[in-house]
């Protein structure tokens, strides 16, 4: 399965986005309203007229490596 990593311009929208995707399937949610979500909710994101913007195209390792590199740096 491909992934896309996006990003949501506001908080209202991301908060929005975030619902909507959780009924949907599973997600990621990273720093800065960025999140790692399958590539068929993009046409959710698209017909709910959500913007956002595309980060990236990700495949199951790069998704995995993304995970590892943000538990490496923790937050102080």
């Amino acid at each position: 399965m491909k992934f896309a990593k996006v990003h949501f311009p506001f908080r209202n929208i991301s908060a929005k986005a975030l619902y909507g995707l959780m009924q949907r399937g599973k997600i990621i949610g990273l720093r800065n309203r960025t999140f790692i979500v399958p590539e068929p909710a993009l046409a959710w994101l698209d017909s709910e007229k959500l913007p956002y913007k595309w980060v990236a195209r990700m495949n199951h390792d790069d998704v995995v490596q993304t995970l590892r590199d943000n538990v490496a740096h923790t937050v102080q």
